[in-house]
């Protein structure tokens, strides 16, 4: 009975092991015939880019103010659902 169990265990992860060697070759074998195609889309998406606008990064201030923004918010919706 114990045989018969790690005869199909092994059986199995052999199945699902075979299975994902096969799905590997396969998504390599699309990416290297798709990858034509990949490169001219990134081509045309590169050229439709538009141009940045003026706007500066944010600053570490902007994520100070936003950082205390939030956790003030936060510390609000807590106090008001704990009762």
């Amino acid at each position: 009975m114990i045989f018969q169990g790690l005869k199909l265990t092994i059986l199995g992860m052999g199945v699902v092991f075979c299975f994902l060697v096969v799905l590997l070759f396969l998504i390599y074998l699309s990416s290297k015939l798709l990858a034509p195609f990949t490169e001219k889309e990134m081509t045309l998406a590169m050229a439709k880019k538009p141009a940045r606008s003026g706007k500066k990064p944010s600053s570490s201030g902007d994520n100070l103010k936003l950082t205390a923004i939030i956790s003030a918010a936060v510390a609000a919706h807590r106090a008001r659902t704990r009762h």
